[in-house]
């Protein structure tokens, strides 16, 4: 007999409209346009929310982590490996910090390894290291951007080049 996996809810939407200051489903009602029974079913992941149920919600509630989060857990985020963490200001600075100091190290050995424009066997562990790094700084660069968001600021959610 197979075991299936056990869907995880979106613990991230229930703690959203707690941050919202909506105590409870029926307050948050008001605001979002479905019935509290609807809303529980969204929080428990027992109905898939749709993306523009995702934007609804990211507006009503006034928090732009929703829309990473809801990405995050759609086929396309899972396999692209987005993801979002909440980090306190102090500690996602200092990671900026920290990953800008290794970053220049990171690009000379891509320098090195792009030399002859191949990747052999003995350059492929330091390629796969740069690869982690590079996703590291992403999701660093995510922290940070989700920050700009939730204060308010317009030019943390405009995607570069838009704005």
């Amino acid at each position: 007999m197979a075991v299936t996996e056990a869907k995880r809810p979106p613990a991230y939407l229930r703690e959203a409209r707690s941050r919202a200051g909506y105590a409870n489903r029926v307050a948050a009602s008001m605001a979002v346009p479905f019935s509290p029974e609807t809303i529980g079913r969204h929080e428990r992941g027992d109905v898939e929310m749709e993306p523009e149920d995702a934007i609804l919600y990211s507006e009503k509630y006034r928090d732009p982590s929703i829309l990473v989060r809801y990405c995050a857990d759609c086929p396309i985020g899972k396999r692209t490996g987005k993801d979002v963490t909440e980090r306190p200001l102090p500690f996602a600075t200092l990671r900026v910090s920290r990953m800008l100091d290794e970053a220049q190290q990171i690009a000379d050995r891509l320098e090195d390894i792009a030399y002859d424009g191949q990747i052999d066997e003995s350059e492929e562990a330091d390629f796969k290291n740069a690869l982690a790094f590079l996703r590291e700084l992403d999701q660093t660069i995510n922290d940070m951007l989700l920050l700009g968001m939730r204060v308010g600021m317009t030019e943390a959610a405009t995607p570069a080049g838009n704005g």
